[in-house]
């Protein structure tokens, strides 16, 4: 009886072990998916407000003026391009003018 009580304890630890172990690996890959999809929010809203400029000065008159007139969704949209994914604005901007932006 004793070596059955030890065995299912001993069995129990180890089971609570292997699901901690799920869930710490699955919150990652969650925390990974939020990460990239804010990313992707922000893109979208950058992109669709760039579309109709075309020469990366446009680009940049653009960006100045959202900040100049307080625009939140397109400012608040390069804030987290910013800070989670500057690459993204080499779609639109040379790397030399990302810390312009990112001021």
């Amino acid at each position: 009886m004793n070596k059955l009580m030890s065995a299912l304890l001993l069995l129990l630890a180890l089971s609570g072990w292997i699901t901690s172990a799920i869930f710490i690996y699955q919150s990652k890959n969650n925390d990974n998916y939020v990460v990239k999809m804010l990313g992707e929010n922000a893109f979208n809203i950058i992109e669709q407000s760039l579309s109709k400029s075309h020469s990366e000065a446009e680009v940049l008159t653009q960006i100045q003026q959202w900040k100049n007139d307080g625009w939140t969704a397109q400012t608040g949209s390069i804030a987290t391009l910013c800070q989670y994914d500057r690459q993204r604005f080499k779609q639109w901007v040379a790397a030399k003018n990302l810390e312009q932006i990112c001021e």
